[in-house]
């Protein structure tokens, strides 16, 4: 092998030998998950029995029951608008 290609198999392009995205790359995209999480936990009201702290799977349940119940609100608002003529 000559040392140019020595140089080449070694670089690194970001992903690891078996197509996985590597972790320094994978990171930041972790971190925004993590971020926009937290930001959803703080929008979303929490329940009667809680839910465990990392539990996403709640979380996203949570997310859209709380959407569905904003969704009916919306529509019970319009047909009162409706009625009442606003």
């Amino acid at each position: 092998m000559t040392r140019k290609s020595m140089v080449a198999v070694g670089k690194s392009n970001g992903r690891t030998s078996g197509g996985m995205v590597s972790l320094r790359r994978r990171r930041p995209f972790q971190l925004m998950v993590l971020r926009r999480l937290r930001e959803l936990k703080k929008i979303v009201p929490a329940t009667s029995r809680r839910s465990h702290g990392g539990d996403v799977d709640a979380l996203l349940r949570r997310a859209a029951e709380y959407i569905c119940a904003l969704e009916l609100k919306v529509a019970v608002l319009r047909k009162l608008s409706a009625i009442y003529g606003a």
